[in-house]
């Protein structure tokens, strides 16, 4: 008797054909994963520490429907679709008044705490206890986010969290907020969490307090006990991402040998250039592939000096940074002294500040198109709303000379999201 193709389909191909169908392409929607290169970079930031990780709940709700709709076609289908790993792999806690099931726990890869309420010492330590007794051969989580503690909560739950280390075998990407003296934090997480492949730390300090986890009241604390405690060596970690209020600890004693992709905001004022992020980008400037300054306007040391009220940066910049691909900057606020050869690495180049009137929009893409002897990049991102207007389309003075030119250069204008403002060659 005839059977239709689809009968005679091994259960293995169906179930790897259900697979594709509710997992997301990473490169685009890096929600759940734990690292980056410098081609999805701006998708992953976009998911870490930054607060705008809700852009992605749409299209994590949209796999999440297209899920529950398969659970309806037959009753294989439906085993299929209720596997514990294929449910809840994006687990925001808003509240814990209500109880998680041990299920959703099991199969949670992103685990993102929000709002904070006055029981919410209790509410995540109780959950992180409840990790250690699920632990077993270990929780397959692999990325954690507390950016919402307080100065109240910060320790205790750090203590719990670092005592339910071996729960946690698989996380590779950690976001904390640090709203107080961070004291011994860089040590503990060399120490539970060596594995980390991203790590944002928020800090909301408003000045630099004691280093040491506990101080030992009315005793001296030895230097060496201070660098030991402020020591981070992170032997895998590729992505670094620092936000601070005011203050930003000591970096001297980070050793992150395979770090790729840096992120500090903002860098505003200058010892904070001078003194903590300059120094740390010469340690790691030979492996760092990702360069993001954002809106920095840095002073006039540290590589960079003022002129006519604009940031320049001193001649060897690029040699300094032999692997660099993408470089994320405000052309508003910096101006570079040379380019990049030829010959050099570097294939992205982001703007910081919004596009909204011609001269800003000359001013980020002329020193990238002109010059035969500078690296075309293969990508310019830009956005603002002299681009959304198409007004770039309309203007046929300098702007559409420069538009030529990228067409001839196969440079790439887009936005953000990778959409081209206009098509080049």
């Amino acid at each position: 008797m005839f059977q239709p193709a689809w009968n005679r389909v091994p259960v293995e191909i169906w179930n790897r054909v259900l697979l594709e169908a509710v997992l997301l392409d990473e490169n685009k929607s890096p929600f759940l994963s734990a690292t980056c290169t410098s081609s999805n970079y701006l998708a992953f930031k976009r998911t870490c520490g930054d607060r705008r990780s809700a852009a992605y709940r749409h299209e994590y709700k949209s796999i999440e429907n297209h899920r529950r709709k398969l659970r309806l076609v037959c009753r294989a289908w439906k085993e299929f679709a209720d596997r514990w790993d294929l449910c809840d792999r994006w687990v925001t806690v808003r509240s814990l008044k209500n109880e998680i099931p041990d299920e959703t726990w099991r199969g949670a890869l992103r685990v993102e705490y929000l709002d904070v309420s006055e029981t919410w010492e209790h509410s995540i330590k109780s959950s992180i206890f409840c990790w250690k007794t699920l632990g077993g051969n270990g929780l397959r989580m692999t990325r954690l986010e507390l950016l919402r503690l307080s100065k109240g909560e910060f320790k205790p739950i750090l203590e719990v969290l670092f005592g339910a280390a071996k729960a946690l075998p698989q996380l590779r990407s950690l976001g904390l907020g640090v709203p107080d003296s961070y004291g011994g934090l860089p040590r503990k997480l060399s120490r539970f969490f060596p594995r980390l492949t991203h790590l944002t730390l928020d800090f909301t300090i408003v000045g630099p307090g004691e280093i040491v986890w506990d101080p030992p009241k009315g005793k001296e604390i030895p230097e060496g006990a201070v660098a030991e405690a402020n020591t981070l060596q992170l032997l895998d970690l590729e992505v670094l991402f620092l936000l601070r209020k005011e203050f930003l600890p000591d970096l001297d004693h980070w050793h992150l040998p395979r770090l790729k992709h840096f992120h500090a905001h903002p860098i505003g004022i200058l010892p904070v250039w001078t003194d903590t992020i300059y120094p740390f980008l010469l340690q790691h400037s030979a492996t760092i592939e990702t360069l993001d300054l954002d809106n920095t306007t840095i002073g006039a040391t540290g590589g960079l000096n003022r002129s006519d009220g604009q940031y320049i940066v001193q001649p060897g910049f690029w040699d300094m940074f032999p692997s660099l691909q993408l470089i994320r900057y405000s052309s508003m606020n910096m101006k570079f002294s040379d380019y990049p050869r030829n010959d050099h690495p570097l294939r992205i180049v982001v703007e910081t500040d919004p596009i909204d009137l011609d001269h800003e929009l000359i001013q980020a893409l002329k020193p990238w198109v002109q010059g035969a002897h500078v690296k075309h990049p293969e990508n310019i991102v830009v956005y603002g709303s002299y681009l959304v207007k198409s007004q770039h389309l309309v203007n046929r003075g300098e702007v559409q000379q420069l538009l030529k030119l990228m067409t001839w250069n196969a440079t790439r204008l887009t936005n953000p999201w990778g959409k081209l403002w206009v098509n080049v060659i």
